[in-house]
């Protein structure tokens, strides 16, 4: 029988670009639902950090949890500078402001640095665009390297651009150079957390009206983009909760910065000459995932 970590609760900064894509809403309700896990502050990051935010907060205060500590982060990468004021795609559900709730006079990479000093045995949960962490990792470099971090982004097993590290590329390689302990998920594994249809009805009942709120929330997303539902973020969830639901590797791969095609995508960093090459730190990226116990996870978790 597969056991949950014996290490929990574990402190827990969530990044997020949580009020796009469905994944974000149900990795925090599952992290939520935790009971081994300590969430010690949320963060949001790009474009309109401040709406994210408030998602966030009135999210966390349907599950009791207004005590959570929410900051609005970087709203533009560090180089491209889209439309900072653009809504999240779900934003529509908010039932009331909570920009009264929102950290706002401390930015998002000091937040996750004042954060690391009052956590050392900290754990950053990356489910959206790194600016927050590359900011945090420029500002205190040496800080941040020991600092255990887990981000969803890229595609290891091509040469695809993914939408998290497409979004601040640059954000992304100083994390993916010089972090100590980084542990990545890629689209080519999070793709196999495609949640059927019949499933999202047994997780969102008539009679959950949290769950309902949820549901408001994905059929915005699906008319707005016509996606299936991939529970990407929720992975990493999964994963503090039962390490074994991944097969991991170690390696070391940067981020392409120029390209017609290729900006943003994930370049292996090592000699592929050598069978075995020491990469001279603690870098690991999901190869595999069992997708059933991922699944029977979430059913237990999100609700």
């Amino acid at each position: 029988m597969n056991k949950m970590r014996e290490t929990l609760p574990k402190k827990v900064l969530i990044d997020t670009d949580l009020g796009d894509d469905v994944d974000d809403a149900a990795a925090l309700i599952m992290a939520l639902n935790s009971p081994e896990l300590e969430i010690v502050g949320i963060t949001t990051v790009y474009l309109d950090s401040v709406k994210r935010a408030e998602l966030v907060s009135e999210l966390c205060g349907k599950y009791g949890r207004d005590d959570i500590p929410v900051c609005a982060g970087a709203a533009c990468p560090l180089i491209e500078r889209p439309d900072p004021h653009t809504a999240p795609i779900q934003y529509g559900i908010l039932e009331n402001s909570r920009k009264g709730q929102i950290i706002t006079d401390l930015d998002g990479a000091d937040f996750i640095i004042r954060k690391v000093r009052e956590h050392p045995d900290l754990t950053i949960m990356a489910i959206g665009c790194m600016t927050n962490l590359g900011i945090a990792f420029y500002r205190e470099p040496e800080l941040m390297k020991q600092v255990d971090i887990l981000a969803m982004g890229g595609v290891f097993s091509g040469s695809s651009p993914e939408w998290n590290i497409k979004c601040d590329p640059e954000a992304a390689r100083i994390v993916m150079d010089f972090a100590g302990h980084l542990k990545m998920f890629g689209l080519d594994v999070t793709k196999h957390c495609l949640i059927p249809d019949e499933m999202m009805d047994e997780l969102c009942p008539d009679e959950n009206e949290r769950m309902q709120y949820f549901k408001r929330g994905i059929r915005i997303f699906r008319e707005k983009t016509g996606y299936v539902y991939t529970f990407h973020d929720a992975l990493l969830v999964a994963y503090l909760l039962d390490e074994s639901i991944c097969g991991m590797e170690k390696s070391d791969f940067t981020v392409e910065l120029s390209g017609a095609y290729t900006r943003g995508a994930i370049v292996f960093h090592t000699n592929a000459y050598e069978l075995h090459t020491d990469t001279g730190k603690d870098f690991h990226y999901a190869k595999s995932i069992d997708t059933e116990k991922f699944r029977k996870l979430i059913k237990q978790r999100i609700y």
